[in-house]
């Protein structure tokens, strides 16, 4: 069992999300930085095991099986015991040991991976929380205080490499391509909606981001718009002019103007911004988002043959 002793600012159990029922309303959740939580698996020498997600600021627990862990996503001061330990590294845990997270210091969510992963009810294929719905992962809901979550004791060996993990995160502008609607807008909408600075508001969760630039976006001509699919990183505009940004607990369906959608290969670096961070966007193609996938991909793939050698 896992002890929760302080559960931090919002912390959830995720995984890779719940997919393939969009179709009857059921958000897809799952983590919302896919690099990391896949990183703090494969160190661990596993794929797509149910994670604690921290949001801002970390968690305490206590260990009372032996285990082994991983701190992955963005970057905060942890110790176990009271002693420091590092990201992106196997830590060897024995029954008693407790871990302290602080605030994250660069980025906004970080992961705490398990050997074996969290023990929780699988709902629909997935272990993620869809906390609207009050369903999934632990008793559907944000973690408290004494909450005792199970996970399986372990005594494998692990390698003692430390990842760097810096070339996922180091471009600075947040590459999209045209959204659906895109050419609904007008040549100088179009040219603000790129070229301005955004701001990531305060109501930003795992839903979505509401996004503050200086000038509104606004159509021209107004059109009739039924609702349509959305995904992750689909960018809306309200009638507001001040567009949002889809995250992981995203509805299935909307009825605003889609003028852009974050390229797949970028989607784990809008995960880790920040409430009044600022936001640059750079257009792509098609052919320049897929290659960027491509390269990711392959990156992460690389990666895992090295770890599971």
């Amino acid at each position: 069992m896992l002890k929760v002793i302080k559960p931090g600012l919002f912390s959830t159990v995720q995984d890779a999300g719940r997919t393939g029922y969009q179709q009857y309303g059921v958000i897809v959740s799952g983590v919302m930085d896919a690099v990391a939580f896949r990183i703090g698996n494969v160190l661990l020498k596993q794929y797509n095991k149910a994670a604690i997600e921290m949001t801002l600021i970390g968690g305490t627990f206590e260990f009372l099986k032996t285990t082994a862990i991983v701190l992955a996503g963005g970057k905060m001061h942890a110790t176990v015991n009271d002693n420091p330990v590092p990201m992106y590294k196997v830590i060897p845990i024995r029954r008693g040991d407790v871990l302290k997270c602080g605030a994250i210091e660069n980025g906004a969510r970080s992961y705490l991976c398990i050997a074996g992963g969290f023990s929780v009810e699988e709902i629909l294929g997935s272990c993620s929380t869809y906390i609207k719905a009050s369903f999934g992962g632990f008793l559907g809901r944000t973690l408290q205080v004494n909450d005792l979550i199970s996970y399986e004791e372990s005594f494998n060996p692990y390698h003692t490499y430390q990842v760097n993990t810096d070339q996922f995160y180091e471009r600075k502008h947040i590459r999209l391509l045209k959204g659906t609607e895109w050419h609904e807008f007008s040549p100088k909408m179009q040219q603000r909606f790129i070229e301005q600075h955004y701001t990531i508001s305060l109501e930003a969760d795992r839903m979505g981001y509401r996004l503050e630039g200086q000038n509104v976006i606004s159509l021209e001509k107004p059109f009739n718009l039924l609702s349509e699919a959305v995904t992750i990183g689909t960018i809306q505009l309200p009638p507001s002019g001040q567009p949002i940004l889809l995250m992981a607990d995203r509805q299935t369906t909307g009825g605003y103007p889609k003028i852009a959608q974050i390229i797949s290969a970028d989607l784990h670096k809008v995960a880790q911004l920040r409430p009044k961070q600022p936001l640059h966007f750079e257009l792509v193609t098609l052919e320049q988002a897929e290659q960027a996938y491509f390269q990711l991909e392959q990156q992460l793939r690389l990666l895992e043959t090295l770890l599971n050698n």
